[in-house]
């Protein structure tokens, strides 16, 4: 089941990626728990609409925002994205890249929680703590 996880979040961002938010956003269930609170904007939700709206307001703050997906890891129920985001942003014009990772739940096939954390070894820990 874990590398079919990983094949999960895979998918998930190559549909985001491409552009296809609505496919992007099918991967995780109607009421998942999103955790955003190590960003400056201290964002947690709940469900796809607070995903959307959490995801959208960070992105759109950027002009020519990108983003490297470094690794996928297999936990188990878990799966640990490390990733490389890169932009200016809006209103400061300058030019920014923050190393980050993100820690996802899974059940069955959907995503339950997505969590986000501002160094890849606190998501690891903390995936640890709850293996």
């Amino acid at each position: 089941m874990s590398q079919q996880n990983v094949e999960i979040v895979r998918a998930m961002y190559r549909a985001f990626h491409d552009g296809d938010a609505e496919g992007a956003f099918a991967y995780f269930d109607p009421e998942v728990a999103v955790d955003a609170s190590v960003r400056v904007d201290g964002e947690v939700g709940r469900g796809r609409e607070d995903l959307a709206r959490i995801i959208g307001e960070w992105v759109d703050g950027f002009d020519d925002w990108r983003e490297e997906i470094e690794e996928i890891r297999d936990l188990g129920d878990q799966v640990c994205a490390v990733a490389t985001q890169r932009g200016r942003g809006q209103r400061s014009g300058i030019e920014t890249e923050t190393r980050y990772a993100v820690l996802y739940e899974l059940r069955g096939d959907t995503i339950i929680r997505m969590t986000l954390y501002a160094e890849p070894s606190d998501a690891f820990k903390a995936a640890s703590l709850t293996e």
